[in-house]
């Protein structure tokens, strides 16, 4: 028998997520503002010289992931509600 999450685990799991999400972004928000004031072009900039941060993708991806957590979540409590009636 495989355990299942519960839709709160689920919202618990996208609350950690968001919270990974708010670091990263910050992490990356500053070394955008450190090259800026160094060489004056932000990371991904439109001259190709400077590529995006692993702290730029991952505040991404934990964002998505996120999303995908609360949308299992509200999708569960749904079809639970359903098998009630």
């Amino acid at each position: 028998m495989t355990p299942r999450l519960h839709p709160g685990d689920m919202v618990a799991l996208s609350v950690a997520s968001m919270t990974g999400a708010t670091l990263m972004a910050l992490l990356a928000w500053a070394r955008m503002s450190t090259l800026r004031a160094a060489y004056g072009v932000v990371c991904g900039s439109q001259t190709g010289l400077l590529a995006h941060c692993s702290a730029c993708h991952a505040a991404v991806a934990l964002i998505l992931m996120a999303l995908s957590f609360l949308a299992l979540a509200a999708s569960s409590r749904r079809r639970t509600v359903a098998a009630r009636i």
